[in-house]
């Protein structure tokens, strides 16, 4: 069913869209559609394919709830299209294929994207759509869909926007040595210590070996390399409020 939408209501397009580079941060309160909701819960995550910053959020006014996840790719726009569609086909239940509409060609909603009706007698349905290299997908009571994602996506369009992500290059963590390579023995351990900004939700991505937490102390961290010898990288991520991450990438030789 994804790949159908896609081919259906994707668009091919022949030029990149720009990068989001000024931070986005979801509040409900900014917009007159929202304003009654509230957060009940929040998730962040890091995804690692496509390399995106997740967030969710499930919000209530009475008798309504809306699910809302927001996903920056920081690969780029394609990676956004690809997740929507594939977010889009997630479902165990196919939508009606009259019933969905192509929200950027006849809504003016986003680059690209779909929404649709569970079925005509029943309340919910699904928004979908991207906006510059951000996932935005809304699930709840259909005829407020429409008007939540107008809101959003005007707002997400008027963000500063530019070729590329832009260098958020950062000391997350003060390293000995964080010039040049660091070192250790197979199986061995590096102190990284407290983050610059410990309040800040921080992931790791590391090409081998992994980042814990110390358990004697939970706010420091460390690294421990696997058995192999050779040379892995580690990029670490810092993420405020809203979806644009600081990064701190370091080198480490297992010899």
């Amino acid at each position: 069913m994804a790949l159908n939408l896609r081919d259906r209501f994707g668009t091919d397009y022949k030029m990149a869209r720009p990068f989001l580079v000024e931070d986005y941060v979801f509040s409900p309160v900014e917009y007159p559609s929202l304003r009654d909701y509230r957060v009940e819960h929040e998730e962040l995550n890091l995804l690692a394919t496509p390399l995106a910053v997740d967030r969710y959020y499930f919000l209530s006014h009475g008798p309504d709830s809306l699910k809302l996840e927001l996903t920056l790719c920081l690969s780029g726009s394609d990676a956004a299209d690809h997740l929507l569609f594939e977010r889009a086909g997630a479902f165990e239940r196919e939508p009606e294929l009259e019933m969905v509409v192509d929200l950027a060609r006849a809504e003016k909603v986003g680059d690209v994207g779909v929404a649709w009706q569970w079925g005509r007698d029943e309340r919910d349905g699904v928004a979908g759509f991207v906006r510059h290299n951000v996932l935005v997908f809304i699930q709840g009571r259909y005829e407020t869909l429409l008007e939540h994602s107008r809101a959003i996506d005007a707002d997400l369009a008027r963000h500063k926007t530019g070729p590329d992500a832009g260098d958020r290059a950062e000391t997350l963590f003060e390293l000995d040595g964080k010039e040049s390579m660091l070192s250790v023995a197979p199986a061995g351990r590096i102190d990284l210590g407290v983050p610059t900004s410990p309040e800040s939700p921080h992931f790791f991505l590391a090409s081998g070996g992994s980042i814990n937490r110390d358990p004697m102390d939970p706010g420091r961290y460390y690294y421990r390399a696997g058995i192999e010898k050779g040379t892995e990288r580690v990029t670490m991520y810092r993420i405020g409020r809203g979806l644009i991450p600081d990064y701190q990438t370091i080198r480490i030789s297992i010899a």
